[in-house]
Parts: C-alpha cells; structure tokens; sequence
C-alpha cells in the first residue's frame, strides 16, 4: 500500500484498548507506522485520533488539544480503577444530595483544579506503568497534577446515577473526576460509563467506525491531512522561502503574530511544517518536505 500518511478518527467500541484498535488496523492494512493521540479506557468509546506516517510527529499538538467527554458516576460506590469494573474499596450510604446542589459541586469542578491520577492509570512511576504495578498489588502513591476543566455541567441526576458533559485540558482524568465529585458528596463516586465526544473541533459525526475500517480494502480514500484538525492559524510561504524553512533557517513574517504563537505553514503546493513565531520570525519546529 505504500507509507500512508494522515489522520483518521476512530469510533472507539467498548471493550477494547486504544492499542488494541490500534493493532488491528496496522495488521489489516500491513502498516507499521501508526500511533495514536490519546488513550481511552477499554470501557470506554467514543473518539481516538489515529496518525499514520509522518503525521505521527504531530502527536504532540494533538493531545494539547482540549477534549470533551459525556461521563456517568455512580454515587455511594468507590473501585480501585475508579470506574465499574473495578474491585469495591468502599460503600457509602447517606443522603442524597439535591439536584440544586449535585449542580452546585459539579460546577465547582471548572478551571484549574489539581487531581490524583488513578491508580490504575498510564502514568510512569520509576520507568513502569501505574497499572502494572497496580495489578501487582503494589501500592502507588501519584503526584497530584495540575489540570483545567474548561466547562462542566450536570447532564442528568437520578441518584444515585449522575452524568456530566465536561470539556478539559489534555492529560485529565475523567474517572479522577469523577471519583472527586463523588467525595465532595460524602459519598463517593465511580465511573459507570465514559465517551469521548470531541478532540479540540473534531466530533463524532467525523469518525468512522472499526468495523467500518476493517471492511474496507484501502485506507486512502479515509485519511484527512496531517494537519485537519489543528486549530493553528494558518500562512502561506512563497515557493523560494520553503527551501531555507527544510533547513532551519527563520523566515521573516510579513503578518504580525504574538510570540510564542505555533502556524500551519503551507506552500503554494500544500502543507509543510509546523512553525513558531520567535520575534516576528518563524520558527521551524517540525518539517514535512
């Protein structure tokens, strides 16, 4: 098929890793270079971001972007995972608070707040996983890290069951969240059910599904740009000014940008790197030529 290069978003079923997904579609079409931009729980569905070939260097850029997700807690139940298919570490019974107030504590979720990453959880600790050693019954202690909740609202409320629409920074855990609404509650809280509904202004009515992929004989026809749904502004170079950006020199812009800001640099011909704005200058940091 030769080296395929571009985005494709997946509709991640339950019951599957994201690298699980992964695997499967890299066996199908015989492809090795692939990686994904986020990782979701194997309960949970909804959108993962795959990158094959050199897209794949633009990961980074990618997991920055905020996500959105659709998450339901279970109210008076606490699991090692912090979710449902967890072992119970505790059961908590009491009131109920009200509707009023369910809204009250989730709403004091949004902005910057610091969170305990799951035990369970990807997170290295001394070079391993947090769930292997988890799973060994290791006990590990996660730093508390620095998150943002952008928006956060009460979906539904029939306690003891609670759902939540929640944008946040990369890097969140949601099951985290979850768990902490459940403590400001007195009673605790799991996750009964997680999907991801959007990665910066990509959505679910782009995916495709597995099953879909899986059927069909070329990938090509599936694959956006490398760079679709990176929300950088975006410039054209000249054709004589492409050169010199392949080996690193900076290009004096003619449009005025804040310093620091990150562009879609294209050619007359189309997309070729990712630049930085360095005092009025572009920055080359990852080139596609």
């Amino acid at each position: 098929m030769g080296e395929l290069l571009g985005v494709l978003p997946v509709d991640k079923p339950k019951g599957l890793t994201s690298t699980e997904v992964l695997n499967r579609i890299k066996k199908r079409f015989g492809v090795s270079k692939v990686g994904h931009t986020g990782t979701l729980d194997p309960f949970a569905e909804g959108l993962l971001l795959l990158l094959f070939g050199k897209a794949t260097r633009l990961a980074e850029y990618y997991q920055r972007l905020p996500k959105r997700y659709i998450a339901a807690g279970l109210l008076g139940v606490e699991t090692d995972t912090y979710d449902i298919t967890g072992n119970v570490t505790a059961r908590r019974e009491g009131t109920f608070p009200s509707r009023a107030r369910m809204e009250e504590i989730v709403a004091s979720f949004k902005g910057e707040i610091l969170q305990v990453p799951p035990p369970f959880s990807a997170k290295k600790i001394r070079g391993k996983r947090a769930y292997q050693l988890a799973r060994k019954g290791i006990r590990v202690e996660l730093k508390p890290v620095k998150v943002k909740v952008y928006e956060i609202r009460l979906l539904d409320y029939q306690p003891p069951r609670f759902t939540v629409e929640v944008e946040v920074s990369g890097g969140t855990y949601i099951r985290s969240l979850i768990r902490d609404i459940g403590l400001k509650t007195s009673l605790g809280a799991t996750t009964e059910s997680l999907k991801r509904t959007a990665i910066g202004n990509i959505t679910l009515d782009k995916v495709h599904s597995l099953e879909e992929i899986l059927n069909r004989d070329d990938l090509r026809g599936l694959l956006l740009p490398p760079d679709w749904g990176l929300d950088f502004p975006k410039i054209t170079l000249e054709p004589q000014l492409v050169k010199p950006l392949k080996n690193g020199v900076f290009i004096p812009l003619k449009e005025r940008f804040e310093d620091g800001t990150l562009l879609r640099v294209y050619s007359p011909k189309g997309f070729v790197a990712i630049g930085r704005v360095v005092k009025g200058r572009l920055k080359p940091e990852k080139v596609f030529l």
